[in-house]
């Protein structure tokens, strides 16, 4: 058995990032951290990658920080140590990224959900940030990404009581794209990716960059923002070779130009 804690597997242009530590829930240890920080390095470098699948296996996503790591740092240990700013990497990740989730996401864990673009998750899905119950709170975005998720007063509901959402609960409240039976999660998010990876992988980038500057900007900066990126498109011989197939009525083949 593999004992790296993060493990990538697939080729061509969906590769499945999978959290490895079952024996400790896959909780987000140091030395997991920066493995995930290196694969996605690498997969951001790689031009036939087009889009990821972050999954944490079939019991747990991820039970949170390792907190027996984290127990006796005092203040300029998390401070010199960035102990959650190395997740900064997946939050960064240009290409489109979707999170498979079967199981508990908590803390760190949910963290890394609130970071994908799309959430599949099981019925067996539950997400919570348990950080108050041990008196400390999320450092790697949680207090940011949730209430931009979900609105303020449900994330709230999370954040100040520790409380966990079912599966349907945040469905509905917008932290889950789609919903599907246990243990389907996974195939369910490959299957997904392989249709985005079909499409043209510049477009893909283009989309998610304006969505995510949106989030941070007005909506005139936004809308500028992506009038610039949509006129790009049309510097695209993808463009052409979509628009080109919806009229003559076939299949596009995109080649990612």
């Amino acid at each position: 058995m593999n004992e790296d804690p993060v493990l990538l597997s697939g080729r061509g242009a969906v590769r499945t990032v999978t959290l490895n530590r079952p024996a400790a829930r896959n909780a987000l240890s140091r030395e997991a951290i920066h493995g995930l920080t290196r694969i996605l390095t690498q997969c951001a470098d790689d031009d036939e990658v087009a889009v990821l699948v972050l999954t944490g296996g079939p019991e747990v996503f991820a039970a949170g920080a390792d907190v027996s790591e984290m127990a006796g740092m005092d203040q300029r240990q998390a401070f010199m140590s960035d102990f959650t700013g190395c997740c900064d990497a997946l939050g960064t990740f240009r290409k489109p990224v979707l999170a498979a989730v079967e199981g508990h996401a908590l803390g760190g864990g949910c963290e890394l959900v609130e970071m994908c673009d799309i959430v599949i998750a099981s019925r067996t899905a539950r997400f919570a940030h348990p950080e108050v119950k041990l008196a400390t709170m999320p450092g790697a975005g949680g207090t940011q990404r949730l209430p931009r998720a979900i609105g303020k007063h449900k994330a709230m509901d999370m954040l100040l009581t520790g409380r966990a959402m079912e599966a349907e609960e945040a469905e509905r409240a917008g932290l889950v794209s789609r919903l599907v039976p246990e243990g389907e999660a996974l195939a369910a998010a490959e299957a997904l990716a392989g249709e985005m990876a079909a499409l043209s992988a510049p477009v893909l980038m283009m989309i998610k960059e304006a969505a995510g500057f949106g989030a941070s900007a007005s909506l005139g900066d936004g809308l500028k923002h992506e009038r610039r990126l949509f006129n790009l498109t049309f510097g695209l011989d993808d463009r052409r070779e979509g628009m080109g197939a919806f009229l003559e009525k076939r299949r596009p083949e995109f080649r990612n130009q």
